[in-house]
């Protein structure tokens, strides 16, 4: 048992505390068209964890998940009617209300029917999230608290993902367990993929793409790559400077894949940088030039403006403070923003344990070459665009889970005993039996 039977008790106590809040609230609203899909999500998520973890595995991760699910369907529901006795509509950051909103009003437009609002306003929003969104509101109708559920949904999803992910890069149950409970009970990422944002949809893409690349580190097979880039397609619009990064990672970590003769490894590379060039050229801007440095700039300052935590017209090295460790400790304003306090320390700590994480596993940087240029890139785009606390707080949840992935072999040697260890042998990276049969046999 890798989990001591306390922790297992208490997931278990949390999932029932979480899922009697999530439902008790949702029959008390008579939002029973939302309680019939949070069933079909919660179904369809422990299906997905089923199909990705090995089955010795599967106690602990189903529990995780579990709870991971059902905390997410509290937060959505509370903050949901928590937002509408406040007179905000059950939205909370503008964003969440914009897509609602939009979703709704194409929905009228393909029924052919009359549009009083101006949406043209709304064009920018047009994409992968609220295509989804408009499709669920087509079959039950503007019932945002059915989108909110489904966003819970994937994010337990990505726990399940995340939990794989470790077991198949540092070989430990111990260590993937880490891995998924500090992505599951993230503060700021909760709150994300609980609302009606595009966030969870983007993390379990990306979770998807860094997933098959470690399947493809274990057992290389062509078919693999092209498979690679179906999460990647939807991500465009989504967030383009991810798109555009993921297009990069996968030529690069295929063509570093260890242990592999020189003809694959030549041809599958090829395979993905024709992909990739494909794809990049097919969302290139008309000119087909390469975004300057300037509008990074430009959007850096705009960003910056009439923003009480602005930092866009700071020192290099005063933004990279920025980037990797705002909000600062000492930059609360009100009693409100105090409530990021306790996150940023978790955050330090993954910042310092996923640093002393590849130092370590410096022999195996193959391995993590996919988590590592994410990170990374991720950080430097948002160095080099955000330009005020606020928005990068958000968006720098793109790249947390994966820090904390990476920090989750130094936290659990530095756990010992908490936790019993269970070495995973190198075949362990079985979990989508599809993704990773032997087909030579």
């Amino acid at each position: 048992m890798t989990a001591p039977l306390f922790l297992r008790r208490l997931e278990s106590a949390g999932i029932g505390l979480f899922g009697g809040i999530a439902v008790a609230w949702l029959v008390g609203d008579a939002n029973y068209g939302a309680l019939g899909a949070a069933a079909l999500f919660a179904v369809l998520a422990l299906a997905f964890t089923r199909a990705l973890t090995p089955a010795a595995s599967r106690p602990d991760v189903y529990l995780l998940v579990g709870l991971a699910l059902t905390l997410r369907y509290a937060v959505a529901v509370i903050v949901h009617d928590g937002s509408l006795a406040a007179g905000k509509g059950g939205f909370v950051t503008g964003d969440d209300a914009n897509y609602a909103d939009f979703s709704w009003i194409l929905v009228q437009v393909f029924r052919g029917q009359p549009v009083a609002s101006d949406y043209g306003g709304y064009l920018y929003l047009l994409g992968t999230f609220v295509y989804l969104e408009t499709a669920i509101f087509a079959l039950v109708g503007p019932n945002v608290v059915v989108v909110e559920l489904l966003n819970a949904a994937l994010g337990a999803a990505f726990v399940a993902i995340v939990c794989d992910l470790s077991r198949r890069l540092f070989e430990n149950e111990r260590t993937s367990l880490i891995a998924g409970a500090l992505v599951a009970f993230y503060p700021s990422l909760v709150l994300w993929t609980s609302l009606n944002l595009k966030d969870s949809l983007a993390l379990f893409l990306i979770a998807i793409v860094l997933w098959l690349l470690a399947v493809f580190q274990a057992r290389p097979r062509w078919w693999l790559v092209p498979l690679m880039y179906v999460p990647v397609l939807p991500m465009e619009s989504l967030r383009s400077y991810i798109f555009v990064g993921l297009s990069l990672i996968i030529p690069i970590s295929i063509a570093t894949t260890p242990h592999r003769k020189i003809p694959e490894r030549a041809a599958t590379t090829a395979i993905a940088l024709t992909l990739s060039l494909l794809l990049l050229v097919m969302n290139a801007n008309p000119a087909g030039a390469i975004r300057p440095l300037s509008d990074f700039d430009a959007e850096r300052a705009a960003m910056g403006v009439g923003a009480s935590t602005s930092f866009a017209d700071q020192p290099l090295v005063a933004r990279v403070a920025y980037v990797l460790l705002a909000p600062f400790p000492w930059s609360p304003r009100r009693a409100l923003d105090l409530v990021t306090a306790p996150e940023m320390v978790i955050w330090y700590a993954a910042l310092a344990a996923a640093l002393l994480t590849v130092i370590r596993r410096i022999r195996s940087w193959r391995t993590l070459t996919p988590l590592i240029l994410f990170a990374g890139g991720t950080l430097f785009v948002l160095l080099l665009a955000e330009g005020n606390v606020g928005t990068l707080f958000r968006h720098r949840a793109m790249v947390i889970p994966f820090v904390e992935i990476l920090a989750a072999p130094t936290i659990a040697s530095l756990l010992g005993p908490l936790l019993n260890p269970r070495p995973v042998a190198r075949s362990v990276g079985v979990g989508v039996r599809s993704a990773v049969k032997d087909t030579r046999a």
